[in-house]
């Protein structure tokens, strides 16, 4: 499990399913580096060059991407964002240059001193030679694992279903656990998730006005723009707004099936040894058989009972929150989701 030899593991999801409380448990794990949000923090450039030199690497890493910089702008009017994990008192710096990506997401959980992380990754990678695009990867998670004393990496990001292809083109003997949850409950959470809103508002307003106001450091509000909408946008942006802004659930729950069936389509093409598939209510029935199962998966030298109790023990469970839905949209939830439902049912 050393140098390149390593399995590639990924754990993969529609997001809002569990899979960033999987990721912290396993960074608990004191042989496995938990990576979490790389390749969502890297997208859409994380694989736009291959074969690929190491300078021309570390600008696909470091390059900024205007959704942080978007981000950015809204969390300083007080917008919170768990998954932009740099100190927001520090990264107001970045306002008019944007932040690195992995500053932004990645490196904040793994170390106290994240720029000094970034500045030693940035050296090592612009010292490689050219190479195939994975190898790169590859060598950049290796080297992440013996700086921060880890023996294993796995890397996780929110609503990577949509990664699958790529993450299995590039890394062909790669291993997935796919962490699935119901779509009710996931349509619920994702409405309530900033990103989320911010790209079904983006929708809304592409809809209605042509132009989506977040990824545009100019955006001008149209003149016709309805009062109740005017503390969605940069310029004006209220959080208050934001968050009590009506959005319709089936859509999100239409959205989600759609993603299961597209992910589930792609792993299924995959050697059924490769996959390994997680229902998050599942954890938390039963944390301990779970959690052993899941690094058992990863590697059978990671079974480890005092990790294991570490982390069953801070599993907690949630109480359904879509039942509490009026019947109206409660029905036409159910509705929406029922394709991908009845597509999870066939994994048992």
């Amino acid at each position: 499990m050393t140098g390149l030899l390593q399995t590639p593991l990924f754990i993969v999801s529609t997001g809002r399913s569990g899979s960033t409380m999987l990721s912290d448990l396993l960074a608990l794990h004191p042989d496995v580096l938990s990576l979490s949000e790389l390749f969502n923090a890297l997208h859409p450039l994380g694989f736009r060059q291959d074969p690929v030199n190491g300078p021309d690497f570390w600008s696909m890493l470091s390059e900024p991407r205007p959704r942080h910089t978007a981000w950015l702008r809204l969390m300083e009017r007080g917008l919170v964002i768990d998954e932009f994990r740099y100190p927001l008192a520090c990264a107001l710096r970045f306002r008019e240059t944007g932040i690195p990506p992995l500053l932004a997401m990645t490196l904040p959980s793994l170390t106290e001193d994240p720029d000094g992380l970034h500045q030693e990754l940035g050296a090592y990678v612009q010292s490689l030679p050219e190479d195939r695009l994975h190898r790169q990867y590859l060598r950049v998670f290796q080297w992440l694992c013996a700086r921060l004393g880890r023996r294993l990496w796995c890397e996780r990001s929110g609503a990577s279903l949509a990664l699958v292809h790529p993450l299995s083109h590039f890394f062909p003997a790669a291993k997935f656990i796919h962490v699935f949850r119901d779509g009710r409950e996931f349509a619920v959470s994702a409405r309530r998730f900033a990103p989320m809103r911010m790209g079904m508002i983006s929708q809304l307003f592409k809809q209605s006005f042509g132009s989506a106001p977040y990824l545009t450091p100019d955006y001008q509000a149209p003149e016709n723009l309805p009062p109740a909408w005017r503390g969605l946008v940069p310029e004006s942006f209220d959080v208050d707004v934001f968050q009590h802004f009506e959005l319709p659930i089936e859509p999100i729950g239409m959205a989600w099936s759609e993603m299961i069936a597209m992910g589930l389509q792609l792993l299924e093409r995959l050697p059924a040894e490769q996959v390994l598939h997680v229902r998050y209510e599942s954890i938390l029935d039963a944390p301990d058989a779970e959690l052993q199962r899941i690094v058992r998966f990863m590697h059978p030298s990671l079974d480890d009972a005092s990790w294991l109790a570490q982390a069953a023990g801070r599993v907690r469970k949630n109480p359904l929150k879509w039942v509490s839905l009026p019947a109206d949209e409660r029905a036409r939830l159910e509705s929406a989701c029922a394709p991908g439902m009845a597509l999870l049912r066939r994994l048992g």
